[in-house]
Parts: structure tokens; sequence; C-alpha cells
């Protein structure tokens, strides 16, 4: 007999011995509740005649106080409590415990008189305010006397109250017998032992669910899991990043409600409704959906998934399309940037050159019919110096983003240092580079790319953060340079990967670097590794000159 073969008879007899102890334990354990409930009953009754004790205290003290004081507020309370007592003593009379009840009786009868002793002799009495002090005194006296009867008879309420519970009590007890704990015990070494025997038995299958799972989580496929009824139950951090989807915008969310829901997933979608209807696998299907106005081509896997010849969902595995992995995204990016510059150029240079124009026109005219001289006219031109130094900023700018030119003359910290000046004045927030040498030991054709990214991240911070202050950190580790940009503009709040985070990660790409992005402890953070060359930045140079 095998090991496995062990186990399995092993895990059955465990089985068995569960099953017949909880069988037995099931009906003592009847018995004992019923018991468990009749004690709790007594609990409650026992609370019910706490009050009630408490009331008759609060009501004869009160009638005293009103004999004493003729105050109207002791006479207010005397009723009130009065009125408690006697709801409370009828919940407490229970026509099946005749030696209880007959003390409940006698303590309602007794209650009565005192009521009547109040009502007709004392209230009316003292109401009058024509009373002597001794019948004052006589009243008090015998309210006393009717306070000391009660208590008596409260005494022997709770000496029968107690004494049942005890006897109860008592019972409960002997029904849990060495029988019942036995079994308790050999239930409890069977529960114990049966989960580790399964776990043995199912530990490959579950060691192959571990590592898969975290596979599915991690690799740069797309990957999303419905259930046999359509609901989404997974979708993997590619799946999020490429489609643009927060977990719980999609998750347990009907995949025939996604053309209202999300309808530029339709063809990606459709087929996947489609392999679940026909429980059928549809491979290498050539699928692209729309992104922000641009057209992405996927190949998508749709895999049907069953548990003893039971269908449980459909698996959905997309990519990109190799064509497009290297391509498609970075030209998109270079166009937007295109687009931007160009943008730029209208909108800020040509209303700097056309408000230049007609200022010069209206201090000609003013000057030539005798309206504009001597220091009016100077502090005119003084304005229009600045305005032209502001269009020669705005134009380096942009001359800058269309090609920076410094990083052929200075290096990479040089032209970042130029172009964080224009970038603090423009959007108000501080930046700081932190590095250990300026020799980055990198290829000039990497260094621009190295500087596109940074600015991309730092155009990034002024659309989408509320910071003040960005930190640029330049760190070698042994052949990798590390650039770490971080903002203060908190940590809160989720986001999706766009076009600009995207193209990031292509360019990061084309030098064989990486990059990754998201929240850390004070803001948004993006951090790039690049290769650096083991000869010096001077080997890289003479690299490219020999290509």
């Amino acid at each position: 007999m095998s090991f496995n073969q062990k186990l399995i008879k092993l895990a059955l007899i465990l089985f068995i011995i569960v099953c017949v102890c909880s069988v037995l334990l099931f009906q003592n354990f009847l018995t004992t509740y019923q018991q468990i409930g009749r004690i709790e009953d007594y609990q409650e009754q026992l609370t019910d005649f706490k009050e009630l004790s408490s009331n008759i205290d609060a009501m004869t003290s009160s009638l005293q106080d009103y004999i004493l004081l003729s105050d109207a507020q002791y006479l207010d309370r005397f009723h009130r409590y009065s009125a408690m007592i006697i709801k409370k003593q009828t919940d407490l009379y229970d026509s099946d415990n005749l030696p209880r009840n007959q003390n409940i009786h006698d303590l309602i009868e007794l209650s009565k008189t005192y009521l009547s002793f109040a009502s007709l002799e004392v209230i009316p009495t003292i109401q009058t305010k024509n009373y002597s002090q001794k019948e004052v005194q006589d009243f008090y006296l015998r309210n006393q006397d009717f306070t000391r009867q009660m208590n008596v008879k409260l005494r022997n309420l709770s000496e029968t109250y107690n004494k049942e519970l005890d006897n109860y009590f008592q019972s409960t007890l002997a029904n849990i017998n060495r029988k019942i704990i036995l079994l308790l015990v050999l239930l409890f070494v069977s529960l114990l032992l049966l989960p580790y025997v399964l776990y043995l038995l199912l530990k490959p299958f579950l060691t192959k669910c571990l590592y898969t799972g975290e596979l599915a989580e991690y690799t740069d496929s797309a990957f999303m899991f419905v259930d046999s009824s359509g609901d989404v139950k997974y979708v993997n951090k590619s799946a999020r990043d490429l489609f643009g989807l927060l977990p719980e915008a999609v998750l347990d969310k009907n995949i025939e409600h996604f053309p209202e829901l999300f309808p530029r997933l339709q063809n990606i979608t459709q087929l996947l409704l489609h392999a679940l209807l026909t429980q059928k696998e549809l491979l290498r299907n050539r699928v692209n959906f729309n992104n922000d106005g641009r057209t992405i081509d996927l190949t998508v896997d749709y895999v049907p998934l069953f548990l003893l010849n039971k269908l449980v969902g459909v698996m959905m595995i997309a990519r990109l399309a190799n064509e497009q992995k290297d391509k498609s995204l970075l030209l998109d990016t270079l166009e937007k940037e295109r687009k931007r510059i160009s943008i730029e150029i209208h909108d800020w240079i040509a209303r700097y050159m056309s408000t230049i124009i007609h200022s010069l026109d209206y201090n000609l005219r003013l000057h030539k019919n005798g309206h504009l001289k001597g220091d009016e006219l100077l502090q005119n031109l003084r304005d229009l110096r600045n305005h032209c130094q502001n269009a020669a900023i705005e134009m380096r700018g942009i001359m800058n983003d269309i090609h920076p030119y410094l990083i052929d003359k200075v290096g990479l910290i040089s032209a970042l240092e130029s172009y964080i000046q224009t970038y603090e004045k423009l959007n108000k927030i501080k930046v700081y580079i932190f590095y250990q040498d300026r020799a980055l030991r990198v290829k000039k054709k990497d260094e621009i790319i190295i500087y596109r990214i940074i600015q991309e991240a730092l155009s990034n911070i002024v659309k989408h953060a509320k910071a003040t202050e960005v930190d640029i950190n330049f760190t070698k580790q042994q052949d990798t340079l590390k650039i770490e940009i971080m903002d203060n503009g908190g940590a809160e709040g989720d986001f999706l990967v766009g076009k600009g985070l995207w193209g990031m990660k292509e360019r990061a790409a084309l030098i064989g670097g990486d990059i990754v992005f998201g929240y850390c402890e004070t803001g948004f953070c993006v951090t790039l590794t690049v290769p650096i060359q083991p000869g010096g930045q001077e080997d890289g140079e003479n690299q490219d000159h020999v290509d």
C-alpha cells in the first residue's frame, strides 16, 4: 500500500469518527441546550426580580419623603414606581410554578394593601394640608411597617428563585457526564488530525495554485477570470494597467454588462462571453481596443476551466501583438510631444510676439503725437524689454523640449539644472537634485532619453499632484544607475497608467533599463534604473562614434 493510499484510509477513518462523535454529542447537547435555555430564563427573571425590589424600595422611600416633606415631586415618583411594580409583578407570575406563585401572590396582595393605604389615607390627608403631627407620625410608622413586610416577602421570593436556579444548574452539570467529555476529546483530536492529513494530500495541488497565482499577478500578460455565471472574480495587475481598470469597478461585475460599463472593451469581452457559453477554448485571437484615441492590437486566448467535468469559469489571457510591443506606444508618445510643442509655440510665443508688436505700435503713436515723453516712455520700453525677456525664456524652453542642446555641451546634470530653473519659475515647485558624481557613465544618446523621462515625470507632477517640492536622486549601484523622482503631493488615492507613463516605460526599455512607479511615503515616486558603461562615459562616446 502506497503512502497516499494510507493517508486516504486514515482520512476516511478520522472522518467516520468525527461523524459518529458528532451524532452522539448532538443528542446530548439537545437536552443540555434546553436546560441552558431554561437557566437563561431564570437569569432574566432574577434580573426582573432585582428591578422589582429596587422599585419597591424607591416607591416606599418616595411615600415616606412625601409624608415628611409634603413635596409633590415625591408623590409623582411614588405613582411612577407603583405603576412599574404592578407590571413587573404580573410579568413574574408563572402559572406552572405554584410555590413561587404563592409568594408572588402574597406580595401582590400586600402591594395592593399598601397602595390602598397610600391613596385612601396618606395622600388625601397630606393634600388637605390639615393634619396633625400625630397623624404624620402614624403614617410614617405604618409606612415603615409596610416596607418591612414587603422586604420579608421579597426575601422569601429571592430564596425561592435562588433555590430553583441552583437545582436546575446542578441537573445541567449532571447531564455533562464522562461520556460527553470522552466524545469531546475524541472529536477534538480527530478534528486536529483531519486537516493535517488533508493538507498532506492536497499540498501538491495547493502549492501549484499558490505559485500559479503569484505568476499570474506579476506576469506581463493580462489575466481576467470570470466564473461560470459570468462574474469577474480576478484581474491581475497587467490587465488593470493595460485596460485602465480599477479593481472595485470591475470585480463581481457580470460581463454581460461590460458593453454598457466599458464600451471600449466590447471586442474583448464579447469573445469571453462566447467562450463561456460554448465552453470551448479560443486561442490566438487578434483583437483590438481603443485606449484614449489609440488603437492597441492584442493577441488573446480564452481558456475554459473545468473541475470534475463541470465548468468553473473562463480565463482570458491577453498580450500585446508582437509588432506593437516596441513601437506603437513610443511613437504615440512622440506624436503627443510634437503636438504639445506645436500648441506651446502657437499659444505662448505667438501671444508674446503679438503683444510686443501692439505695444510698440501704441508707444510709437503716442510719441508721434507728443503724448508720451521722458520717464513714461522709458518705463514703457523697460516693460517691453521684460516682456521680450519672458518670450525668450519661453522660446528657450520650447527649443530645449525639442532637443536638449545643453546635454551635448555640459552633460545631463547641468542640462537638468538649467531646465529646472525655468520649471521652478513657471510652476512654483522647488526641485532638488542629489548626485554623487556629475560623470554618470552613460552614453550621450542614453542621457537624452533619461532627460526626457525626468522631464515627463516633472510634467506629470504639475498635472496630477498637489506638490510643492520634488527630489531627484542619482545613485550608482554597481553596474546600474538608479534615478528616483519623488514629490510631496501625498500618497492617497489610486492612479491609472496613462500614455505618459507607458511612454516612459518604452523609453527606458530602449536603453536596456526599467522603470517602476507608485506611491511612496511622501507622494508619487518614479524609479528609473539604467545600465552603466563599464569603461566610463568616454567609452560610450567612442562606441557611438564607431557605430
